[in-house]
């Protein structure tokens, strides 16, 4: 089995957050391999032993804790496993620390964020404290949790970021209703609409980031729930985010999509978005 000092095997079935862990490690210096989902991770794990295993936990095929359990087999206790995961996930997070991972990272924390943990986790004092290291990241966990907002407390992490979702899928229909039966027809259309969706995601998290991991989750949820793009036209538009911002349809709906969603915060429900029938304009 082959050591590489700096090598990570990543394990993460979203496309988009999948090249964006990846590049941006790679970028500082880190040998990433990257996999779709638990069952690849594996495999990785039998030809090559990391400094570092990072596990989505909600995977396909495989999900990241019975991932763990299953390279806890192959790799030795000294190697890390850390689990990428969103605050709705903590008791998933527990069980997983408890089948044998170390730690976690949120993937709504800023990359620079990520990047000094992933630092962290492939030193030779991460290797040698493993046992105490689970314990810490247990405490931390719980006081994540602890720190929240009391609103969340009453109705569950998941409960809160699932309202956030609805409303931006809400505040879509409306804005796709007042655009007319047409709407969306043409390419040009559809990249208006991409850029759109992104400034109304901008606007309600106060992105600093926009290809920050929460930004990505926020938009690929709102595009599958706009039904303006299949499936397959989503990921291709996910996994080119970054470059399709340059464009000027793109450019020009992201304005209006943060234009539209400032006005509704200050309106109100009854504030009807008209932002896409700018669409018209670029066909």
């Amino acid at each position: 089995m082959g050591k590489s000092i700096k090598t990570i095997v990543l394990a993460e079935d979203d496309p988009a957050l999948r090249c964006l862990y990846r590049d941006f490690l790679s970028a500082h210096g880190f040998n990433v391999m990257a996999a779709a989902d638990g069952l690849e991770a594996l495999s990785l794990l039998h030809r090559v032993q990391p400094r570092l295993v990072l596990l989505d936990i909600m995977m396909p095929e495989l999900n990241g804790i019975e991932t763990c359990r299953q390279a806890r087999a192959i790799i030795d206790y000294k190697t890390p496993i850390v689990f990428l995961t969103a605050l709705d996930y903590a008791d998933h997070v527990k069980e997983g620390l408890e089948a044998g991972g170390d730690g976690y990272l949120l993937k709504t924390s800023p990359l620079e964020v990520i990047l000094e943990r992933v630092k962290y986790w492939t030193s030779p004092l991460a290797r040698s404290m493993s046992e105490r290291r689970r314990n810490k990241a247990l405490e931390e966990l719980r006081a994540i949790v602890k720190t929240q907002d009391p609103a969340v407390g009453k109705c569950g992490l998941k409960d809160v970021i699932d309202k956030r979702a609805d409303g931006l899928s809400r505040f879509l229909e409306r804005a796709i209703a007042a655009a007319g039966s047409d709407f969306g027809s043409t390419p040009e259309h559809r990249l208006y609409f991409v850029g759109y969706v992104a400034g109304v995601v901008d606007f309600e998290l106060g992105a600093n980031g926009r290809l920050q991991p929460q930004f990505l989750k926020y938009m690929r949820g709102a595009l599958l729930s706009g039904g303006v793009m299949n499936k397959t036209q989503v990921e291709e538009t996910m996994s080119t985010l970054d470059k399709l911002t340059t464009s000027e349809p793109v450019k020009n709906g992201w304005t209006q999509g943060r234009r539209d969603k400032g006005a509704a915060d200050a309106v109100g429900p009854d504030f009807v978005p008209s932002g896409l029938t700018e669409l018209r304009s670029v066909a």
